[in-house]
């Protein structure tokens, strides 16, 4: 497995160089297995990692599932993703390079009763920082939509924050902290963010877009884009009133063909996967005009959820006398991080993990090594 890191180099004279001037992010996306030489249990879904520049294939990774019906980034800087076997559900955590960390208490009495998460869906985290999952009441009757909340810290069930939420196909929280959820029958739902209590249907079913089948993200512009199976585009809704703006993709767009997922990259246009055609298309964030086929692979097969990895950090290197000073910003969290050191960065020489503890200084964590003349490299590794 191909570790991410970010990588910068500090020489005995007054030199530094760092790998790289924009900060990476990669690309993950929930996918069938198509050939089995590659199999996670009694699983066949995987979670495919592609450099967000060149869309080349890093890694793939997944861990004992049926199916991952849902994914999102935490604000620990994991990847949360949704697990679901003969309609039992669980909540996995990886890292971002695809460690598997463990996963939720799905399973747990609550006065007296067996709470469990069945039929799970996609989740995401609220503004509380607590996860906020899709589920369902029933495991084989009248379908009867739940949204589940666990603590985003211990990751135990706190309770159903939304009892019945109709049929539910994807969720987010607005700008305004007001939860969004995607109903089958009613088409785009809005509920108190604090309550959970009903408050509107925010965009009707039957318009255009939003019937069946569908999901939808919040892009940057604040407005809600849409994906639509029924006509193999993105619609496009005002953020504030739920108001029909336009087609952002047009149907059929550069071959798109059951959009399974969206997400606005780091270099502000849209991705979204073509599900019928095992492909991820990419589209101007700003007219929605296709771009290029971003990513495909022979491993990838009905590709559907699509989320980006934050930035990784950059490290920046001052010499001071006979010490380096190796820093990072304050934005992410220095427990989540090893800072490591290598001589040379031939295959066969093993890095060296440095002990000392980051300090905070200003908006940065710094860590103290010394200075030998010898050049050495520094990376920053997530773990």
């Amino acid at each position: 497995m191909r570790t991410k890191f970010c990588l910068s180099v500090a020489c005995g004279i007054a030199l530094c160089i760092s790998a790289g001037s924009v900060a990476r992010a990669d690309l993950l996306v929930t996918s069938r297995i198509r050939y089995y030489s590659t199999n996670y249990s009694n699983g066949n879904r995987i979670i495919l990692r592609f450099d967000d520049r060149t869309g080349a294939l890093i890694n793939q990774f997944g861990y004992d599932t049926e199916s991952f019906a849902g994914m999102t980034v935490g604000p620990d800087e994991r990847i949360y993703v949704t697990s679901n076997i003969i309609g039992w559900g669980d909540v996995y955590r990886f890292t971002r390079n695809g460690k598997f960390l463990g996963g939720f208490d799905t399973h747990t009495p609550t006065g007296g009763t067996a709470t469990y998460l069945i039929q799970p869906g996609n989740l995401t985290f609220g503004p509380d920082g607590n996860c906020y999952v899709i589920g369902s009441g029933s495991l084989f009757g009248p379908d009867r939509g739940l949204i589940l909340r666990y603590d985003g810290v211990t990751r135990a069930f706190n309770d159903y924050f939304v009892t019945n939420a109709g049929a539910p196909g994807d969720l987010a929280f607005g700008r305004e902290g007001h939860l969004y959820i995607a109903d089958a029958k009613l088409g785009i739902v809005r509920y108190n963010g604090k309550t959970g209590e009903f408050m509107d249907t925010f965009v009707s079913a039957g318009s255009a877009g939003v019937s069946g089948y569908f999901g939808f993200i919040f892009g940057p512009d604040g407005n809600l884009y849409v994906r639509s199976h029924d006509s193999n585009a993105v619609v496009r809704f005002d953020g504030n009133s739920g108001a029909f703006l336009d087609y952002f993709v047009a149907p059929g767009s550069g071959g798109l063909k059951s959009p399974g997922g969206l997400a606005f990259g780091p270099d502000g246009n849209l991705y979204v996967s073509s599900s019928d055609t095992d492909r991820i298309l990419r589209y101007d964030g700003h007219t929605g005009a296709f771009l290029d086929v971003f990513a495909t692979d022979a491993a990838m097969t009905n590709p559907a959820n699509l989320v980006f990895t934050p930035p990784l950090p950059q490290l920046q290197i001052k010499h001071a006398g006979d010490t380096v000073e190796i820093s990072w910003p304050n934005s992410s969290s220095a427990p989540n991080w090893t800072l490591a050191k290598q001589r040379s960065l031939d295959a066969t020489n093993e890095w060296t993990v440095l002990t000392n503890t980051p300090l905070l200084e200003g908006t940065n964590y710094v860590v103290t090594d010394q200075r030998d003349g010898i050049p050495a490299f520094y990376r920053l590794e997530q773990h």
